[in-house]
């Protein structure tokens, strides 16, 4: 009931605590409790589509042309992440050999 009445009458917390006689602590920890179901629940995220080997180009020279394509988009990626490092100067690329952290 506190929760139909928060939701659809849009009632505050102060007003709900009054109302049955509860403190507003309980009444945000009622909403809340009844908010984090609701995310529990979300739709499931679509998981990536997996290339199939069927998918890739037969012909030599449409491979040669997606393989030069995705050495542009490295490069492309590479660029940015120079331009960026220089803006904010802070190195953005992982460190070889770095501990993990704690």
């Amino acid at each position: 009931m506190i929760i139909t009445d928060h939701e659809n009458e849009g009632l505050g917390y102060r007003i709900l605590a009054e109302k049955y006689g509860m403190s507003r602590m309980q009444i945000h920890r009622i909403v809340m409790s009844k908010a984090s179901k609701k995310t529990e629940r979300a739709e499931p995220v679509e998981k990536p589509v997996i290339r199939e080997e069927a998918a890739f180009p037969d012909d030599k020279e449409a491979l040669k042309e997606a393989l030069r394509q995705a050495w542009l988009k490295i490069e492309l990626q590479d660029l940015m992440l120079d331009i960026a490092s220089k803006d904010f100067g802070v190195d953005i690329r992982k460190k070889s050999g770095t501990k993990p952290s704690k």
